[in-house]
């Protein structure tokens, strides 16, 4: 007669807690966000307490799923992550042929549960099977991201799988206005990035949904673990920034953050110099993809498609619960575009959003739309919490 194996979930040990990362890069499916630098980010703004958990199967550890907790009023969350914590997701990294979804998942509700007393789940995962997580009382929520692939053996390879006007517009901003690129990350930088992520999301009528501590907390902990690129272009001077870029590196993989420009100066369109550039320094790390997370029509010049195997997976006791969770981001968004409508009327009262040259569409031709100004929207949780904001 065979024995079941066994399967447990705990809490990691101060030990495990420590050696995080190497466990967690055992999986295949880990991703940035996985990882303890990304984790205390999140930790360092204040969203909440962090929550390590492992399965074992037979003694051996099968699966890492990392998470917050965080209360709202008396109910007790569990995010991994919850939407607005600027987190293209977590759910679990695990080892697919020792262990299933429904398995692991349902292990973790119930210790969550059990030992912490929570009432609400949400996960955001590309690994977790569709009948198993509803089998477990799980709403699913579909997230579209557009990636594109890199070669690193093969760079002028993957400019060529641009499309024209990507490269056309490259090619003008390097040699004919001679913009320059500049890798960088200090407090100067870190305040130009926040303001003209401001602007681009009062160009389409939002409000940034994160403040200057949630953005310092990311760069810095990006910026120790050696997982950040941050860049600016610049027009000749080598002082004006016109448009500023966050991305990470990690696991063969480069991640867009937040990327913006200067409205006066969209003429330039430097958005396609300064993505070309961060995926250039991916490659030289070895990336064989860029995730430039969220929809927008304009990622598709760099030859990225859609992702449609990322799922939002959220989970009450109580299913009021969920239909008060809805009603509740009915309420922040609508919140949010009254506030993004005040927002865009100062900066037009400022004359913020007149062009600084009027004529310089040259060879890339179009106007600032066509040629995909609204892709300098900030790339936020997979078009959620932001992402919708366009220029």
């Amino acid at each position: 007669m065979s024995v079941a194996s066994s399967v447990s979930v705990r809490e990691a040990t101060s030990r495990e807690a420590t050696e995080w990362d190497s466990i967690v890069k055992r999986f295949p499916n880990h991703r940035i966000t996985h990882l303890t630098p990304w984790i205390n980010s999140l930790v360092d703004a204040g969203i909440g307490k962090p929550l390590l958990l492992v399965t074992e199967r037979d003694g051996d550890i099968v699966a890492c799923t990392p998470g917050l907790l965080t209360r709202l009023g008396p109910l007790r969350l569990f995010g991994s992550p919850l939407p607005g914590w600027q987190t293209l997701g977590m759910g679990p990294a695990f080892d697919p042929s020792r262990i299933g979804s429904h398995e692991l998942v349902s292990g973790v509700v119930s210790y969550v549960e059990r030992k912490h007393g929570v009432h609400h789940i949400e996960m955001v995962s590309n690994s977790l099977a569709v009948n198993d997580m509803e089998s477990l009382g799980f709403r699913e929520e579909l997230l579209i991201s557009l990636v594109a692939p890199m070669n690193p053996h093969d760079v002028q390879g993957t400019f060529k799988a641009m499309k024209d006007s990507a490269k056309r517009n490259i090619k003008r901003a390097e040699k004919k206005l001679g913009l320059l690129v500049r890798f960088e990350d200090d407090e100067d930088f870190v305040q130009e990035h926040y303001d003209q992520i401001t602007e681009v999301f009062a160009r389409g009528g939002n409000v940034v949904p994160f403040g200057m501590t949630r953005f310092r907390a990311f760069m810095d902990r990006m910026r120790d673990a050696g997982s950040l690129v941050a860049l600016s272009v610049l027009l000749p001077d080598n002082e004006t920034r016109i448009a500023t870029g966050t991305f990470t590196i990690a696991s063969d993989e480069l991640v867009l953050w937040m990327w913006a420009h200067r409205t006066a100066y969209r003429w330039h369109r430097p958005s396609e110099l300064l993505t070309w550039s961060a995926m250039k320094k991916g490659m030289e790390a070895g990336c064989t993809s860029v995730d430039f997370m969220g929809r927008g029509d304009f990622k598709a010049v760099f030859g990225a498609t859609p992702n449609l195997d990322k799922h939002r997976w959220v989970r009450s006791r109580f299913p009021v619960l969920v239909q008060a969770r809805d009603l509740a981001q009915r309420g922040y968004r609508w919140q949010q575009a009254a506030r993004g409508r005040l927002a865009r009327m100062r900066y037009e009262m400022a004359g913020a959003f007149r062009p600084e040259v009027e004529g310089g569409a040259g060879a890339g031709g179009g106007t600032a739309e066509s040629s995909g100004s609204s892709g300098t929207a900030a790339a936020i949780d997979g078009g959620q919490d932001g992402s919708r904001a366009s220029g």
